[in-house]
């Protein structure tokens, strides 16, 4: 599971986040180690890099990248950018990513709280995406799925007019994925939601005993 979202202001964006992507799921299915997820992302790094230097109208073109993979309830991020990753529980919600921006930067730093980040006029200045040089540092996190544990992925569109506390209660509120989903977007749309919008939420259900019949 991955977001991509082309840089805002920079040419092509869309483009690469689309080359990204499909780097991304190509070489995935051919190496389907979740161990081996960062390596996937700096193959998408390596494409899209490739694509804008082979034509100078592209140059500097570049993506955020968030992906996720699961073998059963372990499972591994692979993150370049701010586009986000989040683990909810009912009455929780930790982020499991760190913005790779200027404000995100000064956050990790101390010098910046979130609340202040969230206003900081550099706050979308990326420090780190996708594409723009030939090489990219990956960040990787660990998670664990289960009963009631979920994992958000998301772009900024989101993150931008929804602050934690309002993502955590519509997840609260919406036991369904899908529905889930849709209520993030929704909510964003309705505080102007003047960015593109992502929201991806992956559930795990252990497996069901043989000659198990629960309905679904």
């Amino acid at each position: 599971m991955a977001v991509a979202d082309g840089m805002g202001g920079a040419p092509y964006g869309g483009e690469a986040s689309r080359l990204a992507l499909a780097a991304l799921e190509s070489f995935m299915e051919r190496h389907r180690q979740p161990e081996l997820l960062t390596e996937a992302v700096a193959e998408a790094n390596r494409a899209v890099y490739r694509e804008s230097a082979a034509d100078r109208s592209r140059e500097g073109m570049g993506t955020t990248l968030t992906a996720a993979m699961c073998t059963g309830p372990e499972g591994v991020v692979a993150h370049v950018g701010d586009s986000r990753a989040y683990l909810h529980r009912p009455g929780t919600l930790v982020r499991v990513t760190r913005d790779h921006s200027v404000a995100g930067e000064m956050v990790a730093s101390g010098s910046l709280t979130d609340a202040e980040a969230a206003n900081h006029p550099q706050r979308h200045v990326l420090t780190r995406a996708v594409g723009p040089f030939a090489r990219v540092s990956v960040d990787r996190e660990l998670f664990r799925l289960g009963p009631g544990t979920r994992l958000l992925l998301c772009t900024d569109g989101l993150t931008a007019v929804v602050e934690d506390a309002a993502l955590q209660a519509v997840l609260d509120r919406e036991p369904a994925g899908p529905q889930a989903a849709e209520a993030l977007v929704a909510a964003a749309l309705d505080r102007g939601g003047p960015d593109n919008i992502t929201a991806v939420i992956v559930e795990w259900h252990p497996p069901e005993e043989p000659g198990e019949d629960n309905g679904r």
